[in-house]
């Protein structure tokens, strides 16, 4: 392939591939980009680090991001580091041990050893990577249809190639291959922590809430503007993404009521996860004025922190994460009144949302237990982890009573359900901050539209299905190809490979066609299954017909971990904070019987946020 020159006319005015030799350029209107890599053996073009937005410092911080500043430059791809990143406080890194004192003790030591994952970036942060297939930028007429990867993190850290070169996280060649190379792959960087999800308030007078979803629309944007410049389809577009990617999703499906188009048709979201945030002139203007506060500008504004030292915020950054209560999170995609009106869950219940072709969801068997830090170890601290955790109104309100009683404490209740303090939080985050997130979108766009997974290979624990998702024969860095050899015997690399290809299979006829069945890997070892629509009325509290990809392989099961019940009270909690708070859209208030609310109160603090 080297030598071979390319020639591709631009759709848009200035816009093309010039000839090079021996790797294409892409020239956009803004710059050009040279391909950093060609993989013969799989015949993909790696595109590394195309900007697609403007540094977000100065004035630009909680702003929009706006578009690149020309620049002639020919750029090769080196340079793009991570947006500046924080680690979340109080992770489990013990397992069940953490449900004993002792247990707790060593968690929380070995949650305050520096890990070089979680540090470091840079504000100049948002750029895109591509993984193009070689007869796409042969022949641009092919049209090929598109993924964009939207990464996970807890809000807090991540990026778009995460630990490579080392492992392929997240590297699409593996899902390109599955396709018979007939996909385009997208990853991006978005703002994260108090860089990209401060909100409250003055946030909303005067900067941008849910900086990082902007972030992430502006990838979007970017894809329909110049992805056909590649032999891509800006109308065939799948949106991906794992834990906090996949709960970004979720809010782009309701941005602005669900009037808004999200610049995709479809998406897969792998367990999407968020904690409930709407409280805006409350806890999550509290949130902002502390941030402020740690950066050395306390009650000076917006105006301060956008003139303050990087570094500085960095640093107040971390200290934000580090004060909060292990099992909480200090920001995130939060309800502004503008472009996230209010919760999810209760757009979703008035049938508030892009009307989106269909969607695959799936989680892990174990979506919580990671961010169970052991330190709740009494019904007493259980009660001030909620009050941690939801706005002081909801105490005086008595509605953490009611979510206490529905996580029945331990103390003399020999009918309580929970073995530990710890395995009753493990349920509380499950089910209000995970799973049930995987129901409300399964009853608002209907079975028929939706295909769901449950990833139990062992450990089963959040973020494993990552690696079935990545795996790639065709990754080429010798690091991560020798540490699969000397970790995994001969069968169980074979077994892993054989299950991310079926896994992958899925996805990328997904992809391609909008049915994971149509060009699934049949022939597998271990073999696929028929994947079937699941159903939320013939499996009681559980929602049946759920693909289950297993330590052995591929199967059916009916899924405990969403079920209605629990999935139905959260609804109920949401819309009894939101109505109490008075942030409740007028004339769009979700009915509940948790709390009483009387006239227009529901509304009374809604202002509608800042316009977009």
């Amino acid at each position: 392939m080297a030598g071979l020159v390319y020639f591709l006319s631009g759709l848009l005015e200035g816009v093309n591939f010039q000839t090079q030799t021996p790797l294409p350029i892409l020239t956009l209107p803004y710059g050009s980009y040279r391909a950093t890599s060609y993989r013969a053996s799989s015949d993909v073009y790696v595109f590394r680090n195309i900007r697609f937005a403007q540094p977000p410092v100065g004035n630009l911080r909680w702003a929009k991001p706006a578009p690149p500043v020309k620049n002639d430059t020919l750029h090769d791809g080196s340079y793009g580091p991570k947006c500046v990143q924080a680690a979340v406080y109080g992770v489990n890194l013990v397992g069940p041990g953490n449900a004993s004192p002792a247990g707790a003790a060593v968690n929380q030591f070995l949650g305050g050893i520096p890990v070089p994952l979680f540090t470091g970036g840079t504000e100049d942060c948002l750029f895109l990577d591509l993984y193009v297939p070689g007869k796409a930028l042969r022949k641009p007429s092919l049209k090929l249809p598109v993924a964009v990867w939207i990464y996970g993190g807890a809000y807090a850290f991540g990026s778009k190639d995460t630990l490579q070169p080392e492992l392929p996280f997240y590297d699409g060649s593996g899902m390109v291959g599955q396709s018979n190379n007939d996909m385009i792959f997208v990853a991006m960087n978005y703002r994260v922590g108090a860089f990209g999800f401060m909100a409250g308030t003055e946030m909303e007078r005067d900067g941008l809430p849910n900086a990082g979803l902007w972030d992430q629309r502006a990838a979007f944007q970017w894809v329909r503007d110049y992805i056909s410049l590649v032999g891509g389809d800006p109308g065939h577009v799948t949106a991906m993404g794992e834990s906090a990617g996949a709960g970004s999703i979720i809010h782009h499906l309701v941005a602005e009521g669900g009037k808004l188009d999200p610049l995709f048709s479809k998406a897969i979201l792998q367990s999407p996860a968020f904690q409930p945030m709407w409280d805006r002139d409350g806890s999550v203007q509290d949130t902002f004025e502390d941030f402020a506060a740690l950066a050395g500008c306390t009650g000076k504004g917006l105006t301060c922190l956008r003139a303050a030292d990087t570094a500085m915020l960095a640093k107040a950054n971390t200290a934000l994460n580090q004060k909060q209560t292990p099992g909480s999170f200090a920001v995130g995609p939060t309800a502004d009144g503008s472009y996230i009106r209010q919760l999810p869950v209760l757009e979703l219940s008035l049938g508030k949302f892009w009307p989106v072709e269909s969607l695959i969801l799936s989680h892990v068997a174990d979506e919580s237990s990671l961010f169970v830090s052991g330190a709740v170890q009494t019904d007493a601290q259980f009660s001030s982890f909620l009050e941690a955790v939801f706005p002081n109104y909801t105490v005086a309100a008595g509605i953490n009573n009611k979510v206490e009683a529905f996580y029945p404490p331990l103390a003399g209740n020999k009918k309580s359900k929970y073995a530990s303090q710890s395995a009753r939080v493990a349920a509380f985050l499950r089910e209000s901050c995970f799973t049930c997130n995987l129901r409300y979108l399964t009853e608002a766009v209907g079975d028929n539209k939706v295909w769901s997974m449950q990833y139990s290979v062992f450990p089963g624990t959040h973020g494993t299905d990552l690696i079935p998702t990545f795996f790639s024969t065709s990754f080429t860095s010798d690091t991560f190809l020798d540490d699969l050899a000397l970790l995994m015997v001969p069968v169980l690399g074979a077994l892993v490979a054989g299950i991310s290809a079926g896994m992958q299979s899925y996805f990328a006829s997904y992809i391609t066609t909008g049915n994971p069945n149509t060009n699934r890997k049949i022939f597998n070892i271990p073999p696929t299954v028929q994947w079937n629509h699941p159903s939320t009325k013939t499996g009681g509290d559980n929602i049946a017909g759920v693909v289950d990809v297993g330590n052995w392989g591929f199967g059916t099961v009916s899924d405990t971990q969403n079920q209605k019940q629990p999935c139905d009270f959260w609804r109920e909690f949401s819309a009894a904070a939101t109505a109490l708070g008075g942030y409740a859209p007028p004339g769009e208030v979700v009915s509940q019987g948790m709390v009483k609310i009387s006239g227009d109160d529901a509304s009374a603090r809604y202002k509608g946020g800042n316009p977009s």
